[in-house]
């Protein structure tokens, strides 16, 4: 732990030069709190394996400004998703600037001849989650996760330099606002937790990237990219408030989009069509209130929406395998063996 802890903190050290501030940590997250002098904002980072590291810029600079990516002589690959705002990348060396879209995904690699700079932009209020994989460090062949990406990085080592600009990807920014929740951790649980989603998100962008390379980038649904946005709002708003007794009708009227562009927004954001997300939402809740309170199961059924104790009680042991009650004790057994 000391030891992923120290390599953030280095990774941090360098960002420091460029955006300077106050290098910190809660519950084992070290983070970069951007001085006043400069702007506001903070830059997590966590170290997941060894070559392999998850970052956050969540940033409003008052000046124009520019950030080197890496050491010097560093081989890397980054694969960025920009949540919120937008910024600017070019490589060292080359007179290309390419713009970084809110909800878009980019792979690029970087070698000691391509060194990455971005560029963020005066008031500009930019969310840019970004996974790091050091080709020299990341090793571990000994899981499937492990395998796929040590196959994708030989696949593309001899290009160097490269910049892959992907497709609107919503998915992947459901799971990194998932993180804002899991971001810092004080238990064991929540930890693995945090490890989960990163992989997750990684999972996905290489998953995105694969299939942009043999089919080529083409849109994956009609929807405009405002109407995409609203898709997003409204996610974030049934996830805040699950309890809501939420319909297609009340949501759209909410929206102000159609219930036809409603069903096809989350079919391609959550491959779930609306009625089978609000299920999903208010199940994992459940699960966090069985897990993190002191809650009986009849007090977490409705404080989620769920109007039946026995439909519940149904649809969680389909997801999780065993009756909330039986949940909730290996759960406090789990947590008595490790404290």
């Amino acid at each position: 732990m000391e030891a992923r802890k120290k390599i953030s903190q280095q990774e941090l050290s360098l960002l420091n030069e460029y955006l300077s501030g106050t290098i910190t940590d809660k519950n084992a997250i070290p983070y970069l709190e951007l001085s006043a002098e400069i702007g506001s904002g903070q830059i997590h980072c966590v170290t997941m394996d060894r070559g392999l590291m998850a970052m956050e810029f969540d940033v409003t600079l008052g000046q124009d400004q520019e950030v080197v990516l890496g050491p010097d002589n560093s081989n890397c690959a980054y694969l960025f998703y920009c949540l919120k705002g937008n910024c600017f990348h070019k490589f060292k060396g080359r007179a290309q600037v390419t713009k970084l879209e809110e909800l878009q995904t980019v792979v690029l690699f970087n070698d000691r001849d391509h060194r990455s700079k971005f560029l963020f932009k005066k008031e500009e209020h930019v969310v840019l989650n970004c996974i790091k994989i050091d080709f020299d460090l990341y090793k571990d062949d000994t899981i499937e996760s492990g395998r796929g990406l040590i196959a994708l990085l030989n696949s593309y080592n001899k290009r160097l330099g490269y910049f892959h600009y992907g497709k609107f990807n919503l998915e992947i920014g459901e799971l990194i606002k998932q993180l804002e929740n899991a971001k810092f951790v004080n238990s064991v649980s929540s930890l693995i937790h945090f490890h989960g989603l990163c992989h997750m998100i990684l999972a996905k962008q290489l998953e995105q990237f694969k299939k942009d390379i043999q089919q080529g980038i083409s849109p994956s649904t009609s929807l405009l990219k405002i109407e995409l946005e609203t898709i997003s709002d409204i996610s974030d708003f049934i996830r805040n408030y699950p309890e809501i007794p939420h319909s297609i009708s009340s949501i759209s009227s909410k929206s102000g989009l159609s219930p036809s562009k409603l069903q096809l927004g989350f079919k391609f954001m959550h491959a779930k069509t609306l009625g089978e997300y609000i299920r999903m939402v208010r199940l994992e809740k459940a699960e966090e209130l069985i897990r993190t309170t002191d809650l009986n199961i009849s007090q977490v059924v409705y404080s989620i929406g769920f109007t039946s104790r026995s439909y519940f009680c149904k649809i969680f042991k389909k997801k999780y395998g065993c009756s909330p009650k039986v949940y909730k004790r290996k759960t406090n057994e789990a947590l008595q063996i490790i404290n």
